[in-house]
């Protein structure tokens, strides 16, 4: 009798080579359909990480190696349309192989999304699924390149049917069932399954304008956890929503978007809570390779786990394409806990891209600051600057790209305890085939 861990270990194996035969079928194929793209690729990178759990006392560093097979897929068919971007992450520490990411569960990465028609142009089905690694609560410590703290393993399953009705060439009706169910790989995390029903309701007044109205109901139902951030952060609630929006395109370098909405929250063991939602966007080309924008939101979102969090969100940014791609964009927002008594204010600045010295050497940059502002129950306030900076070197050749650089990060709380720096320094080669 196979014992559970080597019955495991088997299963996972199995799992392998049933994915690896799938996507040798896949392969073998690709001649035979002009709409199917494949690319397999490989990342291998060495690091050197002098604070691996970003601590400011007792610093742990290790050499990491990181050994990522995947492949990208795109299938195009009349009936269907596929896309799969699928990563096998394993990293190894040098001094700390207790930390070693090697199961299926630490290492896979996914991104499946697909699209099927299944009567004429009317009834679609939408499968996405989702397996990434995310941020727990984003107030806390976190920096460019940091892959283990404050950091969880998630999946988001998305079903979504939906009907099309044009009863004239500007009037469009479309209806929606989406069932999305979310799992976290901490026991912090809250887990929960979604099921929304929507309608909308879209008219095109002119070349130029076009106005939606629409409406949905959700029913939130997530599992209990004892480590939820705040007492009744996991609790079920209903919620209701009415919202119109419009979009206005005056030449064809000038957008705007503007929408209105409100919602109602219908806790089971709490009061309801009226929402007020509200936002607005102006987007401006300056030419072939400038972009300019704005924009204003007021929003709600879900948190891994601190339940749901309303943001007003503001942003102003301007973008450079083709040759030097770079996003350079200050921000500021406000987030409100719904369920506990905290708010976190964050507001700063960030810069992107790369910047080519010839047509395959280069460098790539990110820069980041961000002042953070937060308080929460009685009279716990917090304020601290987070700088990042990530610097590389880069040179394209026929089989991917080799990069080095160094990778920076810093916390200046107004706590000490809560202080840290971190620097990797890195070499990475991306081959794609």
């Amino acid at each position: 009798m196979l014992r559970p861990y080597r019955l495991g270990v088997l299963m996972k194996w199995c799992f392998l080579k049933f994915v690896g035969g799938f996507l040798l079928c896949l392969f073998l194929v690709a001649e035979a359909s002009a709409a199917f793209r494949i690319s397999p690729q490989l990342l291998v990178r060495q690091e050197y990480n002098d604070n691996i759990e970003l601590s400011s006392d007792d610093k742990i560093s290790d050499f990491i190696t990181t050994i990522m097979p995947g492949v990208r897929l795109t299938w195009e068919t009349r009936p269907a349309t596929l896309s799969l971007d699928y990563n096998l992450r394993f990293r190894f520490y040098l001094e700390h192989d207790e930390r070693n990411e090697t199961s299926l569960r630490q290492t896979q990465r996914i991104d499946l999304g697909s699209t099927f028609r299944i009567y004429r142009n009317m009834l679609f089905l939408s499968v996405s699924n989702v397996y990434e690694r995310v941020t727990i609560d984003e107030g806390d410590r976190s920096g460019i390149d940091s892959d283990l703290v404050n950091l969880t393993d998630s999946n988001r399953l998305r079903v979504n049917p939906y009907f099309i009705l044009e009863p004239t060439s500007t009037l469009t009706f479309r209806t929606d069932y989406v069932y999305e169910n979310v799992w976290y790989d901490s026991d912090r995390g809250i887990d929960h399954e979604r099921h929304t029903g929507r309608m909308t309701l879209t008219k095109e007044i002119s070349p130029r304008v076009q106005a939606s109205l629409s409406g949905s109901h959700s029913l939130y139902r997530p599992d209990a956890t004892a480590l939820a951030g705040a007492p009744g952060a996991d609790q079920e609630f209903d919620r209701t929503d009415a919202r119109a929006s419009l979009v206005w395109t005056p030449t064809n370098r000038l957008t705007f978007d503007t929408f209105y909405g409100r919602g109602w929250v219908d806790y089971t063991e709490r009061p309801s809570q009226t929402l007020d939602l509200f936002g607005g966007g102006v987007r401006y080309l300056l030419g072939p390779e400038k972009v300019v924008g704005a924009r204003y939101d007021e929003t709600t979102s879900f948190s891994v786990r601190d339940g749901l969090i309303e943001s007003k969100n503001y942003v102003a940014f301007i973008e450079f394409t083709p040759r030097v791609t770079s996003r350079w964009s200050v921000f500021y927002r406000e987030s409100d806990y719904l369920i506990q008594d905290r708010s976190d204010d964050s507001r700063g600045v960030s810069v992107a891209g790369e910047w080519p010295w010839t047509n395959r050497m280069g460098l790539s940059y990110l820069i980041r600051f961000t002042r953070y502002d937060r308080s929460g129950p009685g009279e716990f306030q917090e304020t601290y600057d987070r700088y990042g900076t990530r610097l590389g070197l880069y040179r394209d050749m026929r089989i991917g790209r080799f990069h080095l650089g160094h990778t920076w990060n810093k916390n200046d709380s107004d706590f000490p305890a809560n202080d840290y720096t971190n620097n990797i320094v890195w070499a990475e080669m991306r081959f794609v085939f």
